[in-house]
């Protein structure tokens, strides 16, 4: 009795705290997409190590299809008596930094594209990339249902279709070493939401992202910069 006494106690006191965390601190799992534009600059630079400096930035289309969740969910904690929930009840501070971190998943489609021009010859890159990009950071509640998030992203891409276009000729750049092969970007992204109902929410996102590929001896390098806007939406708690 006094075993069964003590657990309902406990099973009141987590009840409790996490319905009192809730409201400020409770985020659910969503899916999310997004749709906009990415400005990218070619970083390039010959194999004889000379930088180019006659590339301008281009502009191109980014798309997203992502997954979304808080470290921890104190939805499924309510009611609970379990040895995490009452772990999480003793560290009070620790459960409200983990139920602001979201962790997430997309799967990118990005046009990294430059144009420009050399001695009145013209040219321009078009390319398409796909892959996955991760995503970690906090996300606070400004009031009227509008929240704001600051991730740190990673991602890894490979290129699906490329062009070099000089005058009337292409170049497969899916053969150029340059531009094949797993390309690895890291930056941060910025996002401002508004959940208008209990599933639904809109956000814009602005993202900064670019690859760290070294400079090899004798080898030609590139790498993107690239500035991304997307406007989205996010169905919650599915």
């Amino acid at each position: 009795m006094k075993y069964q006494s003590l657990k309902t106690k406990n099973t009141l006191l987590v009840g409790l705290f996490l319905f009192i965390l809730h409201p400020t601190f409770s985020q659910t799992k969503n899916w999310s997409i997004g749709v906009g534009t990415s400005i990218t600059s070619y970083d390039f630079t010959t194999s004889t190590g000379n930088k180019v400096d006659y590339l301008k930035k281009g502009a191109g289309n980014a798309y997203t299809l992502g997954y979304e969740q808080a470290l921890l969910d104190t939805n499924k904690l309510i009611g609970q008596s379990s040895s995490k929930a009452i772990y999480y009840l003793q560290h009070k501070s620790l459960a409200k930094f983990m139920s602001k971190m979201t962790f997430g998943i997309k799967a990118v489609l990005n046009q990294y594209n430059a144009v420009g021009d050399i001695q009145n010859l013209a040219f321009d890159y078009q390319t398409n990339y796909a892959g996955l990009q991760f995503s970690l950071g906090p996300k606070i509640g400004l009031g009227k249902n509008w929240q704001i998030l600051a991730k740190g992203l990673i991602s890894g891409q490979h290129i699906l279709q490329g062009n070099q276009h000089v005058n009337f000729s292409y170049v497969d750049l899916t053969n150029d070493a340059s531009f094949n092969g797993i390309k690895m970007f890291a930056g941060y992204e910025i996002t401002l939401e508004k959940q208008v109902n209990n599933n639904l929410s809109f956000y814009l996102t602005g993202s900064n992202n670019q690859t760290f590929k070294a400079q090899e001896s004798g080898k030609a390098n590139l790498n993107f910069k690239t500035t991304s806007l997307l406007i989205g939406i996010k169905i919650v708690g599915i």
